[in-house]
């Protein structure tokens, strides 16, 4: 089973091998493209609503976090992931990791170039649930054991494993922008400390607003001299101009409840050590993770499952069997099997009717998807004489009710400032956009002031240069062009222009 959009960084990886019949639930589980799009699952497992609240949200049954693992290669965060996850020690040599790969090349090099997903349950009783998945690694296995985990739990965490090498720095941004976490957990090496990579990665936490702590790893193995020097920089990094945080040394219990509060408030950052050797320091991660809320309602990304339906799409796949499947975020509404909705932009900027016939979340096959949620659509076009297929598909493509009358647009105005940049930003300049799925270059077409530097906003508007796409006034965006950065929010989307304009 291929991704349908591939980055080619990581030519002859292969993905493990699966039946026909996991492959469905896995198109949705798994997130596999290479250094590009991701994917992840918010799901509640069997889809049963539960009380609706005023705001017109629904209280989840099972309440799920997503937490995205950034930080430099080689600092331990997909070991992390697979310890915190698989209930088991790492052995030194990669065992841990190697449970969390997406594929094979990735367990044989041990660098992530694509985006895993693993979930974390606990119990009624706040108690870990393990599912015991012996032997390979499965495309069947993984499916049985996410069944396990969402069957059994009345709390998940979601780990989005994001890529640390600077080659995949696209990838990580589209998890970052595009799978919208609820916080971000900095890997920091004990023995390395904080490198360049992870500077970037807290840059780019900061310019999204995304809350965030820091988890020093391989405390273990560190010399206490370099250990304490790592130590004393990283608390000076937190108090900086730049981050403006409290360091909070998380050492017992009596830390966790105080460091939950101050994370959530964006006014404190708590500091995890452990060892994924020796177990030290877990327990008190999986007891702080289990603490924190879900930002759902108040990150001002997703609208309430009565609005209409609005869902990115951000993985396509063909599974024998059933067809075309496409993963993604709902990011408003809610959904049905059999609900009609509408596919687009294409490559000729048209949306067209289609029909979603199966839904999976969290790899369990369910009756209803609703906002917030990442799931899996079997669909099944309904123009005459037309077949899905891969190849029609590109990155930003949406699912959107018929009575939005979505259009794609070529140009925007945006509310921008730029946080990096070594010399002036001026008219025709061009650049990648970030904005949730959409990672498109565009041109600046006109700006509210003639030059643009380091720390300077304006309002500027931009023009795609390749494809027309779906945005919405509101949407947070970051562009960049190498390491030059910016952060703006759409304001305006003008339809009026033309491809041509």
């Amino acid at each position: 089973m291929e991704p349908a959009v591939s980055g080619g960084a990581q030519g002859g990886g292969s993905r493990r091998s699966s039946s026909p019949a996991a492959e469905h639930a896995d198109a949705e589980g798994s997130t596999s493209t290479p250094s590009e799009a991701g994917e992840s699952d918010e799901g509640d497992g069997e889809g049963a609503p539960g009380a609706e609240s005023g705001d017109g949200w629904i209280e989840e049954r099972v309440r799920d976090v997503k937490v995205a693992t950034i930080g430099n290669v080689d600092s331990g965060k997909s070991t992390l992931v697979g310890v915190l996850t698989k209930g088991l020690l790492d052995d030194g040599r990669g065992l841990a990791r190697s449970r969390v790969f997406n594929f094979t090349h990735e367990a044989q090099n041990g660098r992530t170039s694509s985006i895993a997903q693993e979930i974390m349950g606990f119990d009624d009783g706040g108690e870990l649930v393990v599912a015991d998945r012996p032997g390979a690694v499965t495309a069947a296995s993984r499916n049985t054991a996410w069944q396990h985990i969402v069957g059994h739990s009345r709390q998940l965490v979601t780990f989005i494993d994001l890529c640390g090498h600077e080659k995949y720095l696209k990838t990580t941004i589209f998890g970052l922008v595009g799978l919208c976490p609820d916080y971000a957990m900095i890997i920091v090496n004990a023995n390395a400390g904080f490198q360049r990579m992870s500077r970037e990665h807290l840059g780019i936490a900061l310019a999204l607003r995304i809350p965030f702590m820091f988890v020093v790893t391989k405390i273990d193995i560190a010399p206490a001299n370099v250990y304490e020097e790592n130590m004393t920089l990283l608390r000076s990094i937190v108090r900086s101009k730049a981050v403006r945080r409290q360091p909070v040394l998380v050492s017992g219990e009596g830390d966790l409840q105080d460091a939950a509060e101050g994370l959530v408030a964006d006014r404190a950052c708590p500091i995890f050590q452990v060892s994924n050797v020796s177990g030290e320091g877990l327990p008190l991660l999986r007891s702080f993770l289990q603490r924190v809320p879900s930002r759902l309602r108040d990150s001002g990304l997703f609208r309430p499952p009565s609005a209409p339906v609005e869902f990115h799409i951000d993985g396509v796949f063909t599974v024998n069997g059933v067809g075309l499947v496409v993963a993604g975020l709902l990011r408003a509404g809610s959904v049905r099997p059999n609900q009609q909705l509408l596919l687009g932009p294409d490559k000729s900027s048209q949306f067209k009717p289609v029909l979603v016939k199966t839904i999976h979340c969290k790899r369990v096959p369910s009756e209803l998807a609703e906002s917030g949620q990442h799931c899996g659509f079997a669909l099944r076009s309904l123009v005459k004489k037309e077949t899905l297929k891969k190849s029609s598909f590109r990155k930003g493509m949406v699912l959107v009710d018929a009575a939005a009358q979505p259009k794609a647009t070529w140009e925007f105005r945006a509310e921008v400032v730029i946080l990096h940049h070594a010399t002036t930003i001026r008219e025709r300049y061009q650049a990648m956009i970030h904005c949730g799925i959409i990672r498109q270059c565009a041109a600046v077409k006109h700006m509210s002031c003639e030059l643009l530097r380091t720390g300077d906003k304006a309002m500027v508007t931009f023009r795609f240069v390749y494809h027309g796409e779906y945005l919405r006034p509101g949407s947070p965006l970051l562009f960049r062009e190498g390491r030059t950065k910016g952060l703006g929010r759409v304001v305006e989307v003008l339809h009026e222009s033309s491809p041509e304009a």
